[in-house]
């Protein structure tokens, strides 16, 4: 393997009964992976009640959110929550801000002004308060008046932005610890994503952290694999809500015919396990530091245990 060593994740299903939560977080610290992320929807489960819970229920695994919306929590208070897991849970929490759906965030009645600067405003506060700073800003979004933690972390958790886009990916590496991206972002799209961090860094430097979901499918039957993968991908095309991804998956026209199967090939992990590997490897070559994988189909116990049992081990630490 030519690049650095992914760490490995699992996303627990946003549509799963949450109560299933704690056997599905311990198993997958049993099996071996090194992540577990946990999806914030509206109006599903609370992430960082979710979180608390995995967190509560492991002993080593690290816990991500993707994502909390920027402005559903006051940033005070999203620092003080996430202050209190990263004291109880040292260097075991990650954090993903985003925009929130717009259709969501229009039901609460937090849709801001300009969301970028919004987004800002709050992912600065919140790592500032984190640090131990006492912070004012009277922003677009965010009214801090010499706040301060009382209790800040020793370990800071890293702070990322879930964008996809330019402006947000440069924001990301301007005022967090990195992004996320979303399932349908290839190692094309990393790259490239990559490189916008970088320049919104002081320093030009790739932010530490660049955390990638992935569609995963482990099937003998390589046909089969792509199959299977193909109701995700055709929602996500048919959503029409990411032109850049889909032009660098090799989706002229996402109106128009696709090839599934091309699709796949270019931004999921799926095959038999030497081709999973594969597909993982060029994630991070790529410069993915953390691959999260989200298993396709009904068989999803079953998928994990072959991910775990046959594409873990080749990448677990020597």
């Amino acid at each position: 393997m030519t690049a650095a060593r992914p760490s490995l994740g699992i996303v627990f299903p946003a549509l799963a009964p949450v109560e299933s939560l704690p056997g599905f977080a311990g198993d997958a610290e049993a099996k071996g992976f090194a992540e577990l992320w946990l999806v914030e929807d509206c109006f599903l489960s609370g992430g960082l009640t979710m979180a608390a819970t995995a967190l509560a229920a492991t002993e080593r695994i690290a816990v991500g959110i993707g994502l909390l919306p920027a402005l559903m929590r006051n940033p005070a208070l999203a620092a003080m929550e996430i202050a209190t897991l990263a004291r109880l849970h040292p260097g075991r929490i990650r954090i993903a801000f985003g925009h929130g759906v717009p259709a969501w965030m229009a039901q609460i009645g937090i849709t801001p002004r300009r969301r970028l600067t919004a987004l800002g405003e709050v992912v600065a506060s919140v790592r500032a308060l984190l640090r131990g700073e006492t912070v004012t800003v009277d922003g677009d979004a965010v009214h801090l008046d010499a706040v301060a933690l009382d209790n800040p972390p020793d370990q800071v958790p890293p702070i990322v932005i879930g964008t996809i886009g330019p402006r947000g990916l440069r924001l990301a590496g301007g005022v967090g610890d990195g992004f996320l991206l979303n399932e349908g972002c290839g190692p094309e799209y990393v790259r490239w994503a990559i490189g916008e961090a970088s320049a919104g860094r002081a320093d030009g430097s790739p932010p530490p952290h660049r955390v990638a979901y992935a569609w995963a499918r482990i099937d003998d039957d390589a046909d089969a694999a792509r199959a299977a993968l193909e109701p995700s991908l055709r929602g996500w095309i048919e959503g029409g809500l990411y032109p850049a991804a889909y032009a660098r998956a090799g989706v002229e026209d996402p109106a128009g015919p696709v090839d599934f199967a091309a699709v796949a090939d270019a931004v999921a992990v799926h095959g038999d396990e030497a081709a999973c590997v594969a597909a993982i490897e060029r994630f991070a070559d790529a410069g993915a530091t953390s691959l999260v994988l989200v298993p396709a189909g009904e068989d999803l116990g079953a998928q994990i245990e072959r991910l775990a049992a046959g594409v873990l081990p080749v990448f677990a630490e020597a």
